[in-house]
């Protein structure tokens, strides 16, 4: 009696121990791969700040021709290497053409609620539509289309790209995509900061390429593309 005692008693304690045992071991786990991943994030953020920091020329167009109320357009967009990625024409009514952006700063990619501040960060800029002073912005041809890759920003592809930065930059174009469509507003969904930015210079000349160059703290800045 005695020893059937002892021996149930020993064999739940072996078992308390496997099952304490098996615990320990999953939370390692999960704290191992937790950290492994909090690194790979943190070198994502480093790479994609590293790039924009550097400032991008996501695209350059050109007006074509100009008159009898329309303005007729063609733009080119351009990868973080400077590769052509799409190229757009467009007739618009109208006189003066402009181009929205939207820019959505680094820091709202660390995620929802992050107290850091985008002052000083760097910004990616989010071509998305075209627009004339007779065609209202929400009404203007988007040019989202003309970049998407499966949900990532090919303006924004590096040959050198890592995974993580990828997934970093889809996650902000997401956002950006989100907010032009009217789909809500800044501050939502823990993006407190994206804007938007227009394109515009008094007037653009027919026949002249204009480069559009994503300053690194967030501004736009359009001028002619002279060799």
């Amino acid at each position: 009696m005695g020893t059937r005692r002892r021996g149930g008693f020993l064999g739940g304690l072996i078992g308390a121990l496997i099952l304490l045992v098996s615990v320990g071991g999953a939370a390692w786990y999960w704290l191992g791969w937790t950290v492994d991943r909090q690194k790979a994030h943190i070198a994502a953020l480093e790479s994609a700040r590293d790039r924009l920091m550097s400032g991008t020329v996501p695209l350059r167009f050109m007006v074509l021709s100009r008159g009898g109320g329309e303005i007729r357009a063609r733009v080119r967009l351009y990868d973080a290497d400077g590769s052509e990625v799409a190229v757009a024409e467009e007739r618009l009514p109208g006189e003066e053409l402009y181009i929205d952006f939207i820019l959505v700063p680094l820091a709202d990619a660390r995620g929802p609620r992050d107290p850091a501040a985008a002052s000083g960060e760097a910004w990616a800029a989010f071509p998305s539509r075209l627009f004339t002073d007779r065609l209202p912005a929400a009404e203007g041809p988007s040019l989202f289309g003309h970049y998407d890759r499966s949900g990532f920003p090919a303006i924004l592809a590096a040959k050198s790209q890592r995974s993580d930065e990828r997934k970093l930059l889809t996650r902000l174009f997401a956002e950006a995509r989100r907010l032009a469509s009217g789909e809500g507003s800044p501050g939502s969904e823990g993006f407190g900061s994206a804007v938007h930015e227009l394109a515009s210079m008094a007037r653009f000349e027919t026949g002249v390429v204009y480069r559009v160059v994503s300053r690194p703290k967030g501004g736009i800045e359009i001028m002619e593309d002279r060799p």
